[in-house]
């Protein structure tokens, strides 16, 4: 009877040197390679703060313009009180006064009356 003994082989890996040429371009590509990814996370991070803006200012957006109907419907109020007090009239807004002919077509029919 014949017992196997396991036997220790030695490999030799034969090894070869890259020329520096083929070295140097990978090492160049792979800087490359290193610096669009820097720039693809920077890339990133700025596209998310700018969606982040972009929601805020469509928040503000909204916002403002509901305050811009609100005012519109507060101007609108006001105008239907004033034509009621002088029908078709003209008002000189910065001193809150109607127009000299209006006054004068409003005291001629206070007269008439």
């Amino acid at each position: 009877m014949a017992l196997d003994v396991p036997q220790i082989q030695n490999v030799e890996i034969a090894t070869a040197k890259l020329d520096e040429d083929v070295i140097k371009q990978i090492q160049e590509l792979n800087q490359k390679t290193a610096l669009l990814v820097q720039e693809f996370g920077g890339i990133y991070i700025r596209k998310q703060q700018i969606q982040e803006e972009m929601l805020r200012m469509d928040e503000f957006l909204e916002k403002a313009n509901d305050d811009y109907k609100m005012y519109q419907q507060q101007l609108n109020e006001i105008g239907e009180q004033v034509d009621e007090k002088y029908p078709q009239g003209r008002i000189n807004i910065q001193e809150g006064t109607p127009t000299r002919k209006q006054l004068a077509e409003q005291q001629a029919q206070q007269a008439n009356q």
